[in-house]
């Protein structure tokens, strides 16, 4: 069951998962509403979420014809989803001064996205500030209707499935506990003992907007860390500031304030941007396998294994969305700054589009991101297990080292299906000859093994990687691949003694194809 999800979630996008259950929520909320289990008005609520489309739809259509940039729709209509789901149902008959402060609402969330943004990213949840600026000065503040005992269960689920898609259970998970260890002491200073903060958090849980917000909300990519410190930091000021009753200098923090203060911290320690980059060279290097090398960035310095967000501005799009995640392939020592992806039959109107790019075109890069990265420390034994495309972030790596000359104690496991699948073979032979890496390539599909293939043949398991590291404890081990593929290759690891803590993982949030 757990892969047939996967299979699914790997062809849809992040963006499209969350618009979808969105969406999916709007409609459990409308039925509710109109069989009288939640109050909530069923025509006040269909003309919330026709006054938030219309109004952002439109203002962002504006902002984005004022500074001759692409409207990102997509975007804008998950903002207007979230805001209806967290504002005060209003009808536009019946109530035209609140239907006013609703569009308001809109104007100022998609206005942020263009007007409180630095190097072409904004810093604050869009949704959040919305809100919080027309509490501030309209006193019309949200009543997360979303959050109710009746819409939980979707809630959930969706939720689960969205942390599962882009793998930031542990930021959501920082967060719960933070904010049930805050809460406990709380109850305690305020000499209510651990009974009264049981029964807090079971209300909180079950009847506030709190899990919607971490599903949702908190894990913004665009407004969210993306390394393990930060991001644990981050989910602890917000769970610290969304304390019942939580006050400073006599002002409530509401749920979207103290989610705009996690923002804020976001960006001072983790600032994010966008760059327009100019394809230099487009070049086939694989069966269905293609590199893309731009011109490298002026003061742009990223971490060798770090990825980042691609979007391409697409004529017609479909389901899976404009956007996609690539590791750099690229070592800083180069000139240029190259991704590399694997094309199918069937691929999405986004592969298509890049497949057919020409040099002078232009894509945009954004969330340079990711704990994947080579140590710093040249004395760690390191072992990199890579499957298909998921070779790239080791490329940079070991290219990184060849052209400084460091030697590294570094064996690396490359599994392809057949071997013109094989890509970056000359700057891993190089590597061995000069850094002291240790190759081991694997093959698949046994039906295509060439007679005159001298490397091993099915998948990388414990017992593969035991035969070619005999002193493995010693290692830490980088595994990069599909979701199926890094999770079997924990286990693997379990079972011949290496601990946890010794293996780290690629983001690789679905192939989205």
């Amino acid at each position: 069951m757990i892969r047939l999800i996967d299979n699914l979630l790997n062809r849809i996008t992040m963006y499209r998962l969350v618009l979808y259950y969105l969406v999916a929520l709007i409609v459990l909320g409308f039925i509710l509403a109109f069989a009288h289990v939640i109050l909530v008005q069923p025509v006040a609520l269909v003309s919330t979420l026709v006054i938030y489309l219309v109004v952002t739809l439109a203002a962002n259509a504006l902002f984005a014809g004022l500074m001759r940039i692409k409207a990102n729709n997509e975007s804008t209509i998950i903002t207007a989803l979230i805001l209806t789901l967290i504002s005060g149902p209003v009808s536009a008959i019946s109530d035209p001064l609140h239907a006013f402060y609703l569009a308001l609402a809109g104007i100022f969330a998609v206005a942020s996205k263009y007007l409180l943004a630095l190097r072409r990213q904004h810093i604050f949840n869009p949704a959040a500030l919305g809100i919080f600026l027309t509490g501030v000065l309209f006193g019309q503040y949200s009543t997360w209707w979303v959050g109710s005992l009746q819409m939980l269960p979707l809630v959930v689920v969706g939720g689960i499935l969205v942390l599962r898609k882009i793998n930031r259970f542990r930021l959501v998970g920082t967060f719960l506990v933070a904010f049930v260890v805050f809460l406990v002491g709380q109850s305690l200073i305020q000499g209510n003992g651990f009974g009264f903060a049981f029964t807090t958090a079971q209300f909180v849980f079950l009847h506030t907007e709190i899990l919607f917000l971490a599903a949702v909300m908190l894990i913004e990519p665009l407004t969210s860390p993306k390394t393990i410190g930060k991001e644990m930091i981050y989910g602890t000021i917000v769970a610290f500031f969304l304390l019942p009753q939580m006050t400073i200098f006599g002002f409530t923090i509401t749920p979207e304030l103290a989610l705009l203060i996690g923002n804020l911290f976001s960006y001072i320690v983790s600032p994010s941007f966008k760059l327009v980059l100019e394809l230099k060279e487009r070049k086939e290097i694989g069966a269905n396998i293609m590199s893309f090398s731009f011109a490298y960035p002026k003061n742009f310095k990223h971490r060798l294994g770090q990825y980042m967000e691609w979007t391409l501005p697409l004529k017609k799009s479909d389901s899976r969305g404009n956007r996609r995640y690539f590791s750099i392939a690229s070592s800083p020592t180069e000139e240029k700054l190259m991704i590399a992806a694997r094309f199918y039959d069937g691929s999405s109107a986004f592969k298509r589009e890049l497949s057919r790019m020409a040099p002078g075109q232009r894509i945009v890069a954004a969330e340079l991101s990711g704990d994947f990265v080579l140590p710093s420390d040249p004395d760690i034994p390191l072992v990199f297990i890579a499957g298909g495309i998921g070779i790239t972030p080791f490329r940079s790596m070991i290219k990184y080292l060849v052209d400084k000359g460091e030697k590294r104690n570094i064996t690396l496991f490359y599994s392809n299906y057949t071997t013109d699948e094989i890509v970056f073979k000359d700057v891993f032979d190089e590597a061995e000859k000069t850094v002291g890496l240790k190759t081991v390539y694997t093959l698949t599909d046994f039906n295509k093994v060439p007679s005159e293939w001298c490397g091993k043949t099915g998948f990388v398991d414990g017992e593969m990687i035991s035969q070619e590291v005999p002193d493995l404890h010693d290692h830490h081990f980088f595994i990069s691949g599909s979701l199926n593929m890094v999770e079997h290759l924990k286990q693997a690891l379990h079972s011949v003694g290496v601990h946890a803590s010794r293996i780290r993982t690629d983001f690789f949030p679905g192939y989205s194809m």
